[in-house]
């Protein structure tokens, strides 16, 4: 286990509840589309969440203004984790390359799966917590060489990055009862 703790670090309190509760604002109110797996397709049996990605090219202004100040947030933690962590030497991140609001409902689920791909070049991957209102919906890191388990209890405001290579797979396990927000991010 110590290899996932190692390098998959956990930021209490990233953003504050105030903060937090602004976002769940804008969460609930967006107009969600299901999410598709890698290959662009949609196959609720490896992925069943909402998704809503955010842009900075946005007709409201609202989203734009969340896109850059969350774009902000992930860049300059990634930054920190990179310090701590030393586990890319001499790597300078470029950008956060996608930034996404996610809202898994009841039986809502997303199956182990690694976020960098021959289609999606990804170096560092993040979650921020927006609520632990619900079942169920644990996040799951699996360690690649003994198969044991590293799962994560949500509290709003907590960051959990990591390396988003194949020695990551990791898992949201199905929501039982209520309704699990949350923003990922991508970062080169």
């Amino acid at each position: 286990m110590l290899f996932l703790e190692q390098y998959i670090k956990i930021f209490p309190k990233a953003f504050t509840l105030k903060t937090v509760s602004t976002i769940m604002k804008v969460a609930a109110n967006l107009n969600y589309e299901k999410a598709r797996v890698g290959n662009n397709s949609l196959n609720e049996n490896i992925r069943k969440v909402h998704n809503y990605s955010l842009t900075p090219r946005n007709k409201s202004l609202t989203e734009v203004h969340w896109c850059n100040f969350l774009s902000r947030k992930f860049f300059d933690y990634m930054n920190q984790y990179l310090i701590e962590t030393k586990i890319y030497e001499n790597y300078t991140l470029k950008e956060i390359t996608q930034v996404d609001m996610l809202k898994y409902e009841e039986t809502f689920h997303y199956k182990y799966h690694v976020d960098d791909g021959v289609n999606t070049k990804r170096a560092l991957s993040c979650i921020l917590f927006l609520n632990n209102d619900y079942e169920g919906g644990e996040l799951s890191f699996k360690n690649t060489f003994d198969d044991q388990e590293l799962k994560l209890k949500a509290q709003p405001g907590l960051l959990v990055i990591w390396p988003s290579n194949f020695l990551f797979p990791h898992t949201v396990k199905p929501i039982t009862k209520g309704i699990r927000y949350s923003v990922v991010g991508w970062a080169l």
